[in-house]
């Protein structure tokens, strides 16, 4: 899933419009990279694991184009 060719299957499998979310303990600027080549528009969320507190994660929200 994390490499460009799981990627290009999970564009391949969800309709333009479709989402797909992926969690991450940090974050990753290669993997925003990889979904962008993709195809994907990505919007990369921060996030902590217990509201305001606790460690910082990040989710990525890649919305696949027509």
């Amino acid at each position: 899933l994390y490499d460009a060719a799981g990627l290009a299957a999970a564009s391949a499998a969800l309709k333009p419009g479709g989402v797909l979310a992926v969690w991450s303990q940090g974050p990753d600027g290669g993997f925003t990279w990889r979904l962008k080549q993709a195809g994907f528009a990505v919007e990369e969320v921060n996030t902590r694991a217990h509201g305001k507190r606790g460690a910082r994660h990040v989710i990525w929200v890649a919305t696949n184009r027509p």
